[in-house]
């Protein structure tokens, strides 16, 4: 296997394992993964999931999902400036 194609291998696990819907389902993956490590290479799986390590931090119990942010309007922008988004940015190094 070229080291190019062993790559795309690793890139999707890495996307397999970004994907998950639920804690249960990552439990799941990592209890598999456990079994299979176990029986066929007779060592411990190194990445196994603790029930504990799931947890969303994203939200707290406090946050409210159904606020409303707050509206931002959109930058001015005019593709004729030398400077066009105004003072928002920096002007292009030229």
């Amino acid at each position: 296997m070229s080291m190019s194609d062993m790559l795309d291998v690793i890139h999707f696990f890495f996307e397999e394992d970004s994907r998950y819907r639920s804690q249960e389902e990552i439990q799941a993956v990592s209890a598999i993964r456990t079994q299979v490590y176990e029986s066929l290479y007779g060592v411990s799986y190194p990445y196994k999931v603790n029930s504990s390590s799931t947890n969303r931090s994203d939200f707290s119990e406090t946050d409210d999902i159904d606020s409303v942010k707050p509206y931002i309007p959109p930058t001015d922008f005019d593709p004729e400036s030398a400077n066009p988004f105004g003072r928002t940015l920096e002007p292009p190094i030229g």
